[in-house]
Formats: structure tokens, sequence, C-alpha cells
């Protein structure tokens, strides 16, 4: 999908970050909270908001490389905009969940509104393994787990 090996590398490395900086969250979150479960979801819930906006950011990159790559055409460069547009162009693995999941980040970057440690880690779940189905990044990764837990439900 993305032709110039250096712009891949580029996108490689940015989601190692993205999947340190969600270990990193769940190691803070764990070890903070081990003795007082009643404020870790509060605080998970924030965190998790952080590598959520970077898993997307990573997504937005790949769609927006795609398209200076002549692979599909987009009006705008927003993700909901590119990922609309490149609906045809693409194997998506579900494209309708990546496309609402697109349209609650915005809420999260323009409003400010958090969505809870469960939810941010299924969604970068799902981007994860659309990159992996495209060849963005090896499926070697280290991957966020399929049934990731909630604090509010216990370990």
């Amino acid at each position: 999908m993305i032709v110039n090996p250096s712009a891949l590398a580029t996108l490689q490395s940015e989601w190692r970050g993205v999947v340190r900086m969600r270990e990193r969250v769940r190691r803070l979150v764990v070890s903070t909270f081990a003795f007082d479960d009643k404020q870790s979801p509060t605080f998970g819930d924030v965190l998790y908001n952080l590598p959520l906006i970077l898993a997307f950011d990573v997504l937005t990159k790949v769609l927006l490389l795609a398209k200076e790559d002549g692979l599909f055409t987009s009006p705008g460069t927003q993700l909901h905009e590119l990922i609309d547009s490149a609906t045809t162009a693409f194997s998506w693995l579900d494209w309708k969940y990546l496309r609402e999941a697109a349209q609650q980040r915005n809420e999260v970057a323009q409003t400010a509104k958090l969505f809870g440690d469960l939810q941010c880690l299924l969604y970068i779940a799902r981007i994860e393994d659309q990159l992996i189905a495209w060849g963005i990044i090896a499926a070697a990764e280290p991957a966020v787990p399929k049934s990731a837990m909630s604090f509010r439900e216990g370990f």
C-alpha cells in the first residue's frame, strides 16, 4: 500500500510509539492504583485517550500517504474524509467501525470528551488490525489483547 520505504519506516516507528505509550499508561495505571481501585477507572480513562489519539494519527498519515501516491482521491485531509474517500480503494476489515471510531476521535480531539479505557484499547486494537492487514506494520508487533479488560471489571 505504501511504496515509499522511508515513509513506511516512519509509520512503523510511529506505531511502535503508540504501543510503547499504551504499555507505559497500563503500567502507570496498574502501579499507581494497585491499592486504590476506586480511583483507577477515572485515571485510566484519561490516560488511555493519549495513545488513542496517537493511533488515529498513524492511521491518518497512512491514508494521507496513500492519497499522495494516487491510490485514491479525497477532497479533504481530515481522517473521516479520508476514510470515506478510501472506502472502495482498499480492503477494509471493518470500514464502518473505523469510520464511527474516527467520528468519536474528533470528539476527543475537538471537545475534550474522554472515552473509557476499554473503548480506547478496542479502538487501538482495530486500528492495529487494519494496519497489519494492509502490511503497514508486522503482525509480530506487540498487540493489544483482543479481550482487553476494563479496570472497572477488575483483573
